[in-house]
C-alpha cells in the first residue's frame, strides 16, 4: 500500500478535478488531505470524499506534509500537490514496485 499525502491551501478551483482523477486510479493506496487553514471551500470539497482522510495542520507545506506522514499507514509515502495529475494506472504501477521490494 502507498499513503498519498496532499497538502492543500485554498485549492477549491482545482481540488475536485484533482481528487476525481486521483480516485480513478487503481492500486492499493490511502489518501490523506492536509488543509493548512483554507479560507475558501477546500475543506468542504475534500471532506465530501468519504475515502479520504482530511485533517487540519498549521499552514506551510512542511508542517502539513509532516502531519499527514504521521497518520500514514503505509511504509511508502507519495506527496502530491493538488495541481499534479498522474497518468492512468500510475498508482497501480507504484504499488507493484512496493510489493516487489
Amino acid at each position: 500500500m502507498i499513503s498519498i499525502i496532499i497538502p492543500v491551501f485554498n485549492e477549491e478551483k482545482i481540488l475536485k478535478e484533482f481528487l476525481d482523477s486521483l480516485f480513478s486510479q487503481t492500486g492499493s493506496y490511502e489518501i490523506i488531505i492536509v488543509d493548512g487553514g483554507s479560507t475558501d471551500k477546500t475543506w468542504e470539497i475534500a471532506s465530501s470524499y468519504p475515502k479520504a482522510q482530511v485533517i487540519k495542520a498549521n499552514k506551510g507545506r512542511g508542517s502539513q506534509m509532516n502531519a499527514g506522514a504521521k497518520l500514514a499507514k503505509a511504509n511508502w509515502l507519495l506527496f502530491l500537490h493538488a495541481d499534479t495529475f498522474l497518468a492512468p494506472n500510475t498508482i497501480n504501477k507504484l504499488s507493484e514496485l512496493v510489493i516487489n521490494h
